[in-house]
């Protein structure tokens, strides 16, 4: 079988150098806005986390407060 003599060129060799670079340009901005976007959902989301824990913290202290408040009055009625 004979090939048919035409070559595959890579999109990018038919592309202007000026259009190549604008293309470039515009990737790292897309890149920088989606890692500044992924930074602010990490805060959010860390203190997402350390509102909840201190949620969790409330309601152990009162839990523990309550069962030394028990401790206390089984312990003075006898």
């Amino acid at each position: 079988m004979a090939t048919e003599g035409k070559e595959k060129k890579h999109i990018i060799l038919e592309k202007p150098l000026p259009e190549i670079l604008d293309d470039i340009e515009t990737s790292i901005e897309t890149a920088e806005k989606a890692a500044s976007e992924a930074r602010q959902a990490a805060a959010e989301a860390r203190k997402a986390g350390e509102q909840a824990a201190e949620q969790v913290m409330k309601k152990i202290r009162k839990l523990f407060l309550k069962m030394t408040q028990d401790i206390t009055e089984e312990l003075e009625k006898s």
